[in-house]
This record gives C-alpha cells, sequence and structure tokens, in this order.
C-alpha cells in the first residue's frame, strides 16, 4: 500500500494560441466558459500536441476553450514519478468530474491518504 502524502499544483489559464510557449507542465484542464471539460496529464509529454489530440479525438469546437495548466509546485513524496501523476490525475477527475473523461469517475483507484491542494484557476483541497 502506498504512503500518503501531499502534492501543490498551481493552476495556471492559458489561452490555445499560447501554447506552443509552454515548457513542461504537469497537467491539464480543458474548460469552456466555467465548465470543465477534461483534465489530462501532459509528464514528459509536448503541451501542445496533447491538447491539441485531446480536442480533436472529442472533436471539440475550440471557439470558447481556455486552459489551465497544473504545476507542481512542492510534494512530501521526494520526487515526482509518473505514478503519483497518475494518481494525482485520477484523484483530479473523481473529485471534479468532468464533462469527457471517462476513467476515475465512478471510482478512486490510487494511493490513499493523498492530499491535494489546488490555487489558481482550479482552486480546493482534495482528500482520498
Amino acid at each position: 500500500m502506498n504512503k500518503g502524502g501531499t502534492v501543490r499544483i498551481f493552476w495556471e489559464k492559458v489561452h490555445l494560441s499560447d501554447l506552443d510557449e509552454v515548457e513542461d507542465t504537469y497537467f491539464y484542464a480543458i474548460f469552456r466558459d466555467k465548465n470543465l471539460l477534461y483534465i489530462g496529464m501532459a509528464y514528459y509529454q509536448d503541451i501542445a500536441r496533447e491538447v491539441k489530440n485531446t480536442i480533436r479525438d472529442f472533436d471539440m469546437d475550440t471557439a470558447g476553450l481556455y486552459l489551465c495548466l497544473g504545476y507542481i509546485t512542492s510534494t512530501t513524496y521526494g520526487r515526482i514519478t509518473l505514478q503519483i501523476i497518475r494518481d494525482v490525475e485520477c484523484a483530479l477527475i473523481n473529485a471534479l468530474q468532468p464533462l469527457y473523461n471517462t476513467q476515475c469517475t465512478s471510482s478512486y483507484t490510487g494511493r490513499s491518504g493523498l492530499e491535494i491542494y489546488n490555487r489558481g484557476c482550479i482552486r480546493g483541497k482534495i482528500e482520498t
């Protein structure tokens, strides 16, 4: 069983047209107006390509879309691993219930005792 810990994420609002200038983020959230459509991870991936693929895969109209990019600012886990990123993504999806996500919507399958503190364009604490 994985030991609990804390992850702090800062969410920055970014327009689709500015994606090519963004480097190294862990998560992205796609919104239309104030409606959360999708949460994805971008760990070791090109964020611009990942977002464009998501928009294409779900055949989203880009009018009115904007993004929030999630940067881990601190963690008690020591180092950030792919498994931690996956657990945080699943906890975010389970708690926030984005319209287009299908995995992790009915249950959380990651580590217990995880606390996620969000600030910026996504706010609040999520506990597993």
